[in-house]
């Protein structure tokens, strides 16, 4: 009786460890749904399969677009995502300097015209700042 009784703790935490996998995995295929990609067909408390995953490349696709922490989790993490993200970075850079300057040439022109508009009123020339006669 008492090969029985470790027998039947064997199946049990057997048992408890595929329902375990069976949650995880299904979380993992709830987020690959959720990116729009269709989940592998799997054996009830198996893991998913990264290997094939790969394999699959519309589905690594979309993991590498959608969900990225997904894709680096199971181990089919392209450099897409951190291109992108670098050149999002270096757009954004380049719009702040070019607002700058933008910002310094309308405060240089607006200096020039409103010189330009008082050298007009006081009848001088605003090159040599000469009075006309």
């Amino acid at each position: 009786m008492d090969s029985s009784n470790v027998l039947n703790s064997v199946i049990a935490a057997a048992y408890v460890q595929a329902a375990e996998t069976e949650i995880a995995a299904r979380e993992i295929e709830a987020r690959i749904i959720a990116t729009g990609g269709r989940p592998l067909l799997r054996q009830y408390g198996k893991p998913i399969d990264a290997e094939a995953i790969r394999q699959n490349l519309t589905l690594v696709s979309q993991l590498n677009r959608r969900d990225p922490k997904l894709a680096t989790y199971l181990g089919v993490q392209a450099s897409y995502q951190q291109q992108l993200e670098l050149e999002q970075a270096q757009s954004k850079l380049l719009e702040q300097a070019l607002s700058t300057a933008t910002a310094e040439l309308k405060e240089r022109n607006n200096a020039a015209a409103s010189n330009r508009y008082h050298y007009q009123l006081t009848g001088a020339n605003p090159i040599t700042a000469m009075y006309f006669i």
